[in-house]
């Protein structure tokens, strides 16, 4: 299983993301934060895991952070694994306690008795901390560029080489097993599984697999991720030509995903996009589409934040990630994608899938198109 970043380059990145949530507790006036959220826990820790039950926001260790002092809170049947696998080398003081004791929580409540505490958990006297600890995510780091590529090529790859093994009559629900498979050798988890044929892409926007089997057409979409870092992508395949009206939604929603990457800019506001976005379905002659869907937002750490969209004050900034999705009945477009300094880059586009070029107002943009078997 390949990793991507060295001992000493995961302890440098960890380093400077404690020194980023340092500053903001200077800023906000607090004496600690602590940190219970799964996203938030593998970005401090440069891709540290703190999942026992995949399913859930909260993971099985707390991080509470002073301006000099961390610790990892956790009960005794995790704590050392955490340490040893997770954490290794940041310096954290391991403090745990036996199942029948009580709960971290409430040893967390302990060790910042009397201090001013932020939290991005519920906690009793902490201020709850919502998007100002993700806006902390934000430059992504370098070796966060390097991870959130090799999780996009890799996925590229999978996908492709599953969609073109698509046979007729196989069943939505094996083809999901057979993606599980395939992502899960590479070392990545799927947090969002859609797997649709034919009637069931035009009749549902999200067609969980089901039994139902292939005939034509499929939609194809894994929500990976690993090192805490995702890449949402979608993919359409498709048994000849497709029908007219199947391939002109496909078209839109091609050149709107275009569109909107040739926007992206630090500094922009998310509504600017979203004003654009519904000006463009109107002009290709989809009014009213953009309202069946979440039309997109930032990616990550987070799986995806779509709410930033319809938020005033919110601007993109340069290294930040993001995960539109473009559904026009019948298709959809959704591909990771990182506003670099170099302007937008798509990791998840690369060799072995069929690419179409939009033209933006910024230049091309070269985006992916429908794989026709």
């Amino acid at each position: 299983m390949e990793q991507v970043g060295t001992p000493e380059e995961i302890l440098a990145d960890a380093t400077g993301k404690q020194e980023r949530l340092r500053a903001f507790l200077e800023q906000q006036g607090l004496d600690a934060v602590v940190i219970g959220r799964q996203d938030n826990f593998a970005w401090i820790t440069a891709g540290g895991d703190s999942r026992v039950i995949t399913t859930a926001e909260t993971g099985f260790a707390y991080l509470v952070i002073t301006k000099d002092r961390k610790w990892l809170v956790s009960h005794s049947m995790d704590g050392r694994r955490f340490m040893d696998e997770q954490v290794s080398g940041q310096g954290y003081d391991l403090v745990t306690l036996f199942w029948h004791q009580g709960t971290p929580e409430q040893k967390v409540s302990e060790l910042t008795r009397g201090m001013k505490v932020g939290a991005d958990v519920a906690l009793p006297g902490a201020r709850l901390l919502g998007s100002e600890l993700v806006d902390l995510h934000y430059p992504l780091t370098d070796l966060d560029l390097l991870r959130c590529r090799w999780i996009g090529q890799t996925a590229n790859e999978i996908l492709g080489h599953v969609a073109r093994d698509l046979p007729p009559g196989v069943s939505e629900q094996e083809v999901a097993a057979r993606l599980l498979y395939e992502y899960g050798r590479e070392g990545l988890t799927i947090d969002v599984l859609i797997v649709g044929f034919d009637e069931r892409i035009t009749r549902y926007r999200h067609p969980m697999p089901t039994e139902n089997r292939l005939q034509r057409y499929a939609l194809l979409h894994p929500a990976a991720r690993r090192w805490g870092l995702h890449a949402n992508v979608t993919r359409l395949v498709h048994f000849g030509e497709p029908p007219s009206n199947i391939r002109r939604a496909m078209d839109g929603v091609a050149t709107i995903g275009g569109r909107v990457a040739g926007m992206l800019a630090p500094g922009l506001r998310f509504t600017d996009i979203l004003t654009e976005q519904i000006g463009l379905y109107r002009k290709l002659g989809y009014s009213g589409e953009w309202m069946y869907h979440f039309q997109g937002g930032i990616t990550g750490y987070v799986l995806a934040d779509a709410t930033r969209c319809t938020d005033q004050e919110a601007r993109l900034v340069e290294r930040q990630a993001y995960d539109y999705f473009i559904t026009i009945t019948g298709a959809k477009f959704e591909e990771l994608t990182i506003l670099t300094e170099d302007g937008p880059e798509m990791p998840s586009l690369g060799p072995g899938w069929p690419a179409r070029a939009v033209q933006t107002p910024n230049g091309e943009i070269s985006v992916p198109d429908v794989l026709i078997l």
